[in-house]
């Protein structure tokens, strides 16, 4: 995998020698996006065409880097060259690259994650004294994916809200090219 820097992926963008791909959900794209960028979420990445064309760079983008260095090792396995935006879309944003930004607004992937298994922490500790200690376990469940999260890159709950219906709608029809 091949990380770069913003600057970089901007005067690429701008020599029209890159292809940004956005990794994000539809909603998060449909939010803001790099004007310009494809939206092809990580998830379907797998099922997507992307051929670039001679010269052209493959780069991917998310919203802190994460997902695109995830899904920049998927695509770098099957023989593709391809680079991920360090720092993500807020990185671009920094170097001047512009961003197309839509009315409808939804929290980034991960902050929806921190959200749930906070809460989800909260409500095991408040159960486990008004009902049954036992409910203690849901926190310590949450506590384990998030370390298992931590250590691995792999979350189940960030799988699960990729799907949920406030993550599907809203996506915009982007370039093709």
């Amino acid at each position: 995998m091949r990380e770069i820097d913003a600057k970089t992926a901007l005067a690429w963008a701008k020599a029209g020698t890159a292809r940004i791909i956005d990794v994000r959900e539809p909603a998060e794209f449909t939010s803001a996006h790099i004007a310009g960028a494809r939206s092809i979420p990580l998830g379907s990445l797998d099922r997507a065409e992307i051929a670039p064309a001679e010269g052209e760079k493959l780069v991917l983008v998310c919203a802190s880097g994460r997902r695109s260095a995830m899904a920049c090792e998927r695509l770098a396995a099957s023989g593709r060259e391809v680079y991920s935006l360090a720092g993500g879309i807020g990185a671009w944003q920094q170097a001047g690259g512009a961003i197309t930004e839509g009315a409808r607004k939804v929290l980034p992937l991960e902050r929806q994650v921190l959200a749930i298994a906070g809460f989800l922490s909260f409500l095991g500790v408040i159960l486990s004294l008004l009902v049954h200690p036992y409910f203690i376990a849901l926190s310590g469940f949450v506590g384990a994916g998030l370390m298992v999260a931590g250590l691995t890159g792999f979350c189940g709950m960030a799988l699960l809200l990729a799907r949920a219906p406030w993550n599907q709608r809203g996506g915009v029809a982007s370039p093709t090219r």
